[in-house]
């Protein structure tokens, strides 16, 4: 129960995008947090954790909450019990109308609190700080007036009725102090505002009414003083104990649902990468084997034949070689080699490259680069913003241009991959870094390419120091912007 209840409290604690400042987007994707994972390695786990440490903190509070108001009925009827079991040790012995005036007074405080407490019984009461907060804030004074009614019923008690009977009524009090302990010591602030009262207003009561008897050296009265004092210590530690107990079982609840939460997100990327490789290698397949087919029975149309075979060859060598990146990514087995270079320099001969390709689309590319310092892996650096500019080029339409801007930010560049294309919708903008995944329009034409380019850019962000946004608007154009740190990269060999 509890670990549907942390993977229930997982998901709605799922981060939310960011709109940038000063864009005119739909939407704001940081693909460090979204691009899948075929297999989460620890790192990512553990970097995950580290990213949100605040969300196990909120599910352990809402957690322990969540039991304590679970407990309100049984509380509440114990409490009463032990009211009126009080009430009956003192009858016939003290003035019967403060005693009833007594018992009233704290069954009206047990009905308020049973009333108040049993309205954040079940749903999604806890989930938010404020709430459990403005929980806290108004059981407080209640918890504070209970345990200040238990504390002056030592006035009905206390050397004024039969030893056997005080000795029930110290049993009861002993019971009111201890048996709560195990639920409201989750709640530390509840504990403190009812033992306070109690204890303080019981030593208070036993100092007075010792003192007006005078000293009696057969009866070591200090020792209502000492016990008293111990008492209250001793549940204090007590409740300290139980309280680091069930945060720490809570928190390996949280764990256990995140780890299977994890499990299962493996699970459906997995199927859905499965899917997506054997849809999109089916058709370069089933072409190269019509193709040889047909030149085995017509082997004069080899002139014809043999540009579509090595069309449908070279494809499915860049899906393989695609897919085996992406395995090598995941699986943390890439190389880095350390140096450093001008991220200007580094863009512009990028770019030069791509400019062939820009050219056979009508596409304008420019460059606005101002000089920033990088120390990075620049083989992967270039491929990283490669990939980002040759997707740009795929879903820019002719007679459309693109910009690619650099500049330095906070001990690294910045990069900005501006393109006049088709445009993302909001709907879909958290999914273009899912591999094989494509935006499909019917006002787009067919796009060529496998769809795993933006999925190697998500993995490279992360092993590069980078973090990447998306921002779009639909039927205007596409912002990826590259946040590149200078920061050590882990396991990483610098160029000698």
């Amino acid at each position: 129960m509890l670990s549907a209840f942390f993977v229930d409290f997982l998901s709605r604690f799922a981060p939310s995008s960011p709109t940038p400042d000063g864009c005119e987007s739909s939407a704001d994707v940081d693909a460090t947090d979204v691009g899948p994972r075929l297999t989460p390695s620890k790192e990512l786990r553990d970097a995950a954790r580290s990213a949100v440490p605040d969300k196990r903190e909120q599910a352990i509070e809402a957690g322990l909450l969540t039991v304590f108001v679970q407990g309100t009925l049984f509380r509440q009827r114990v409490g009463a019990a032990l009211m009126i079991v009080f009430v009956v040790f003192c009858w016939g012995h003290t003035d019967r109308a403060a005693l009833l005036a007594w018992l009233a007074a704290g069954l009206i405080v047990l009905a308020v609190r049973n009333w108040r407490e049993r309205k954040y019984v079940g749903g999604k009461a806890f989930d938010s700080p404020s709430m459990r907060a403005e929980f806290i804030q108004h059981m407080r004074p209640l918890y504070a007036v209970h345990g200040a009614i238990w504390g002056v019923s030592l006035l009905f008690c206390f050397d004024r009725i039969p030893l056997y009977d005080q000795m029930g009524c110290w049993l009861v009090l002993a019971c009111v102090a201890s048996a709560p302990l195990t639920s409201v010591s989750l709640v530390p602030r509840l504990l403190s505002a009812y033992t306070n009262p109690l204890f303080t207003l019981l030593i208070l009561i036993l100092v007075t009414l010792t003192t007006l008897r005078g000293p009696d050296p057969d009866s070591p009265r200090f020792l209502f003083l000492v016990l008293p004092l111990f008492f209250w210590w001793l549940l204090g530690r007590f409740g300290d104990g139980i309280l680091r107990n069930q945060r720490q079982q809570f928190g390996l609840q949280y764990d256990i649902a995140l780890k299977e939460q994890e499990a299962r997100t493996a699970i459906e990327t997995k199927d859905r990468f499965l899917a997506g490789a054997s849809h999109d290698m089916r058709q370069p397949v089933m072409a190269l084997s019509l193709y040889a087919e047909h030149l085995v029975e017509h082997p004069d149309m080899h002139l014809e034949l043999a540009p579509k075979i090595a069309v449908a060859s070279q494809s499915i060598k860049s899906m393989f070689e695609s897919l085996f990146d992406l395995a090598n990514l995941d699986s943390g087995q890439v190389k880095l080699n350390v140096q450093t270079f001008d991220a200007t320099d580094a863009i512009q001969g990028l770019c030069s490259n791509f400019e062939p390709l820009a050219a056979a689309k009508n596409i304008e590319l420019r460059v606005h680069a101002i000089d920033a310092t990088l120390r990075s892996d620049l083989v992967q650096f270039k491929r990283m913003v490669g990939n980002v500019l040759g997707n740009a080029i795929k879903y820019t339409a002719p007679g459309k241009k693109i910009l690619v801007a650099v500049r330095p930010h906070k001990g690294g560049a910045r990069i900005e991959v501006w393109d006049q294309g088709f445009g993302i919708p909001a709907k879909d903008i958290d999914r273009v870094f899912q591999e094989f995944y494509r935006v499909d329009r019917a006002d787009m034409p067919s796009i060529d390419g496998v769809g795993l380019g933006l999925s190697i850019v998500s993995r490279l962000s992360r092993v590069l120091n980078t973090r990447v946004a998306v921002s779009s608007v639909v039927g205007k154009g596409t912002r990826f912007t590259l946040r590149v740190s200078s920061a050590p990269l882990p396991g990483a060999e610098s160029a000698r």
